[in-house]
């Protein structure tokens, strides 16, 4: 199966587990920070289909992971806040900024995250 193929699938099973969750009262971050990471995952995979596997490309892929899994958390708690429309919303407005907080750690975690899975991929393949 290509990657882009891989990703498309993982969009539907994500839109649909995003569907499952955005019904139910829940204000636990734990689960929405799955979803968003999964859904970055599969952004990710889209964009950089078939990037090369040089260290560079592998750093970027990781750094945008990173940025986007902030940013999906984020959207996906602010649709939900709007979806619901409490009075008290399900993610307070500090909770949401505070994910908007973490994206430049988060980014740098996703590219030294990188960092690591392209040496590794170096140190699999032999060099000709």
């Amino acid at each position: 199966m290509t990657a882009s193929r891989w990703a498309r699938h993982l969009l539907l099973v994500c839109g649909i587990a995003i569907l499952l969750w955005s019904g139910v009262e829940d204000n636990d971050a734990v689960a929405v920070s799955l979803l968003g990471a999964l859904l970055a995952l599969a952004a990710t995979a889209l964009w950089m289909p078939r990037a090369s596997n040089s260290l560079a490309s592998t750093v970027a892929a990781g750094a945008v992971f990173g940025a986007l899994s902030s940013l999906s958390v984020f959207a996906l708690m602010l649709f939900k806040d709007l979806r619901h429309a409490h009075a008290f919303p399900d993610y307070p407005p500090h909770m949401l900024l505070g994910m908007l907080e973490r994206l430049p750690v988060w980014a740098l975690a996703g590219g030294l995250a990188g960092l690591g899975c392209g040496l590794l991929l170096r140190l699999r393949r032999p060099e000709r």
